[in-house]
């Protein structure tokens, strides 16, 4: 039945690719991955052991009329060969294929063969079986450091395994009574062993779901007359605005082309929005090294494949859209709820006295889930014009055992480096980084960066109560690299030399810092090295299709100054030119009791302003509430 799905999914994309060419910036479809696939399987270069880890759509340029290609990241098992293959769709042939590395790429590729493995192993399933488990819900993770090579013996790649829980309570997330070592290269179980463990106690968090509070009312949504969203394919029109969205395997949830209807005239303003790349260095010795990047080891949206839990993720007003992932076989994936689309109330749009107008919104959001780590993304559309990016972070702490019961540790003027969240849990001090990249395209392509900074200034203030603001402009990557500033309330204005307002201002959008923190590993730290970007708020770059991944595309095969600090150094002009602003929004975690044992939701953000770009309020035409 399963297979059946797939192949009228797969002809039903096709008949809709011949009815009309896909946009650029669309993912993949599934009869685009099939066929990215048969390419490759027809070329004679994969093997049967040859595995896909992401199957995305090529970055292209943004003019002219290359062809449609497919970008596939993979890795043969017998061949301990790790390529990146590109495929003309258009053609149906290989374009390019280049061996990477005698590594996987991506630590996805390795944890999807010991999923593999597992599952075609019957004494596995029987284990699972026994203990009732969902053998669909477990995760086979690699007991692997950060950048560690996968352990020889001989010429296999042989490692140990333990099982994850997906649904698991956060006390015994790991199945107990299980000992594997796995042959990745030869596809089998070396050793199985099972000690029969797996009845365990009721567990607190258990505990405390069953004994739900008392439910407040409902709080119902009511759109009687319908939403205003309107979708067709990819792309979303609401109110002044229309943009694209899709999920990429490895960057989750984009949206693109976003442009705001002004006076009938439909301006550019954001050509692309993505996460490029996440990072969650760990600062407890007792915990170990430990730097997960989940986009570029797991991938934000093949990883976990999620969906929305609809009233509980979003409103009920939400409408949804499916995304086609693929499993590691390359066969395309369908899900469900991929990308929730949604208004919502925004509050006071604007005021005076006895005037007033109430504000709505668009929000686009998507989920992943990595292991512990849930991560919700929205991207918030304003009647004024603004744009909001926010992350959302929940799920379950990464801990470690501790004898101590009562806090002891933590005494005024005492450094602690992890912190008691329950009866022998640590739960050790983190960073979690994220890297926006933001292509904006002001009125066009041909825009400047200037850092503005606000102080009082230091001569001719004869009462100390002037306050002057100056503008920088970022003539070249290395003025590009640059933090926040909390005494100048910096910020960074985007600006479209060549087109101004009525005012003779030069129309522009500015990046208006919210969540941000320094990254206390220090730069010769393994972190600081392989994930340079987390050591600045903001770089700027030209716009190059090939500079996707702010810490560079394979992170698995730990190399360092990869991505921004390499792709920088080149110093390359940023005058009047497109550009790309790669925001680094950091959140740093001192874990508390209220955190386990599952994590309420930690906001954080950033808004793109619109600055000079209009004439005068936007949302003046917005019409007043009526009962």
């Amino acid at each position: 039945m399963i297979a059946r799905t797939l192949l009228l999914i797969a002809l039903s994309s096709s008949a809709s690719a011949r009815q009309a060419p896909r946009h650029p910036l669309d993912p993949l479809t599934a009869a685009e991955i099939s066929k990215a696939v048969t390419v490759i399987r027809g070329s004679g270069r994969a093997t049967s052991e040859t595995r896909f880890g992401t199957i995305t759509a090529e970055p292209r340029a943004k003019a002219g009329n290359e062809p449609r290609a497919a970008r596939v990241l993979g890795f043969d098992w017998t061949r301990n060969e790790g390529f990146v293959a590109v495929v003309d769709l258009d053609a149906g042939r290989l374009a390019s294929w280049t061996v990477v590395d005698s590594e996987p790429p991506m630590r996805l590729l390795t944890i999807r063969r010991a999923e593999e493995i597992a599952h075609a192993d019957l004494r596995w399933v029987a284990a699972m079986r026994s203990r009732n488990i969902d053998t669909s819900r477990v995760s086979v993770l690699v007991g692997l450091p950060e950048r560690a090579k996968l352990p020889r013996r001989g010429t296999d790649r042989v490692i140990r395994g333990h099982l994850w829980m997906r649904d698991g309570n956060p006390e015994t997330p790991v199945v107990p009574g299980l000992t594997m070592e796995i042959n990745l290269t030869r596809a089998k179980l070396e050793t199985f062993a099972d000690s029969g463990a797996g009845a365990k106690k009721r567990a607190d968090s258990e505990a405390a779901l069953a004994n739900a509070r008392v439910p407040l009312p409902p709080l119902n949504i009511q759109q009687p007359a319908g939403s205003a969203v309107k979708i067709a394919g990819n792309e979303i029109l609401w109110d002044h605005w229309r943009l694209r969205v899709g999920v990429d395997p490895r960057r989750g949830l984009e949206v693109h082309e976003v442009s705001f209807s002004d006076a009938g005239r439909w301006r550019s303003i954001l050509y692309s929005g993505s996460i490029s790349e996440i990072v969650a260095p760990y600062g407890d010795a007792e915990f170990g090294t430990w730097y997960p990047r989940d986009e570029g080891d797991y991938g934000m949206g093949i990883y976990s494949r999620s969906s929305a839990v609809e009233l509980n993720d979003v409103p009920s007003n939400a409408r949804f859209l499916p995304s086609t992932m693929h499993d590691a076989f390359g066969r395309p994936i369908v899900v469900p709820r991929a990308i929730a689309v949604y208004e919502r109330d925004g509050g006071v749009l604007w005021r005076h006295a006895n005037i007033s107008r109430r504000a709505r919104q668009l929000v686009i959001s998507g989920h992943s889930t990595i292991d512990n780590y849930d991560y919700q993304f929205n991207w918030i559309f304003g009647q004024d014009g603004a744009i909001d990016g926010e992350v959302i972070l929940s799920g379950v702490m990464n801990v470690n055992s501790t004898t101590s019961t009562i806090d002891t540790a933590h005494v005024a003027g005492h450094t602690v480096f992890g912190h008691l969240v329950a009866p022998n849990v640590n739960a050790p001090n983190h960073q979690h980084f994220f890297s926006y990249r933001l292509d904006l395209d002001v009125d066009g392509t041909a825009n400047t960066v200037y850092s503005v900074d606000t102080r009082a200034p230091s001569t001719d203030n004869p009462k100390g109560e002037f306050v002057g603001m100056t503008d920088r402009p970022l003539t070249s990557e290395r003025d590009g690299v640059a933090d926040v500033s909390f005494s100048t309330a910096r910020h960074w204005r985007v600006s479209n030399t060549h087109t101004k307002n009525s005012l003779g201002q030069f129309t522009a959008y500015t990046l208006v810092p919210g969540a941000a923190t320094p990254m206390f590993a220090t730069a010769t730290s393994e972190p600081g090295r392989i994930a340079g970007f987390a050591m600045h708020q903001l770089w700027v770059t030209p716009f190059s299709p090939s500079e996707t991944f702010a810490g560079g595309e394979f992170q698995n095969l730990g190399r360092d100054g990869e991505g921004l600090p390499k792709w920088t150094s080149a110093n390359r002009s940023l005058t009047d030119t497109d550009v790309v602003l790669w925001y680094t929004l950091g959140i740093t975690h001192l874990p508390r009791p209220e955190d386990w044992p599952y994590m309420p939701a930690h906001r954080g953000g950033f808004r793109l302003v619109p600055t000079s770009f209009f004439s005068r309020n936007p949302a003046l035409d917005v019409p007043a509430a009526r009962p």
